[in-house]
């Protein structure tokens, strides 16, 4: 049997942040249209508050910036978690150095991001220029001293590219682009949404380049272990947690363990069929058969090294 993991746990994080967030913006857009057409002139009784704007224009106006400012700060936020989680174990990134370089980054998004280029330089470049852009953009708005310029060799990739940023990001245009980031003019829907449609190839990109660069038995020692370490009971130690856990898979009967391990293994995210585009990581036959083999006392030997 042969497992497939084509996204993992982090990239699952990432989508439930920002998986429909264009849609939602659009929902949102559409009712301030229908306040700013006066369709809308009274606040729903369920939010129990008052509204009652001086000019109900100027307020969709002002909320319509809000919005996509707000969108902005939601898709980075959802980059940092992506970076964060790449790291806990069960860990995307297993270098020592490229860990330790994301955790010197401390809380700046853009420093990791530095850090994502320098261990894996053959990413999506204008991915990574647009997301760059973004969060540069995103702190001069928020008038943050550090980190408010993108790196020029960006900058000069979206402007030489500007017809297959075009022909990728809907019609978005490089040059106007460009033009409200350097005049830290308000972002437009169009901009936000080519910006996150670009962190999402840019995190998909580095997803896949993180699965296929795996130690792939270590990898699935540090899955079970964080597996065994789950679902700890009030007053009981970690370690009756995991031995308890343990049991009820490798504990079974020999002719029952095998699903049993493979249950388990399809709750981790690992599938018994590719996809079409089969981007992820295959788990062998022979490491998954070891797998089978264990027992309560023997997974956790395994599992911990």
């Amino acid at each position: 049997m042969t497992l497939y993991l084509e996204r993992s746990r982090p990239r699952k994080a990432f989508k439930g942040l920002l998986g429909n967030a264009n849609h939602l913006i659009i929902t949102a857009l559409a009712g301030l249209d229908a306040i700013e057409r006066g369709v809308v002139r009274e606040v729903p009784e369920d939010l129990r508050t008052v509204w009652s704007p001086k000019n109900a224009v100027s307020s969709a106006k002002r909320s319509r910036r809000l919005i996509l400012d707000m969108s902005l700060i939601r898709a980075i936020d959802a980059i940092d978690v992506y970076l964060r989680d790449c790291v806990r174990k069960p860990a995307l990134v297993q270098s020592d150095e490229f860990r330790k370089d994301l955790d010197s980054a401390g809380l700046s998004v853009f420093r990791k991001l530095q850090a994502v280029e320098r261990h894996c330089p053959n990413l999506d470049t204008i991915a990574f220029a647009l997301v760059f852009l973004m969060v540069a953009w995103r702190n001069r708005g928020a008038h943050t001293e550090a980190d408010r310029d993108a790196p020029e060799v960006h900058l000069a990739l979206l402007r030489s590219n500007a017809e297959k940023v075009a022909a990728r990001f809907s019609g978005l245009d490089a040059e106007m682009l460009l033009g409200g980031y350097e005049a830290m003019r308000p972002v437009t829907f169009k901009e936000v949404a080519s910006l996150i449609n670009a962190a999402h190839h840019l995190v998909a990109n580095l997803d896949t380049l993180l699965l296929k660069s795996l130690d792939i038995e270590q990898f699935l020692k540090d899955v079970i272990w964080a597996s065994l370490s789950d679902s700890q009971k009030p007053l009981e130690l970690i370690e009756q947690t995991r031995k308890r856990r343990a049991v009820s898979v490798w504990g079974k009967d020999p002719s029952d363990r095998g699903d049993a391990v493979l249950r388990l293994l399809g709750q981790q995210g690992f599938a018994r069929v590719p996809t079409k585009q089969q981007t992820g990581v295959v788990i062998p036959t022979d490491l998954i058969a070891e797998l089978q083999r264990q027992t309560p006392k023997s997974v956790l030997a395994w599992a911990r090294q």
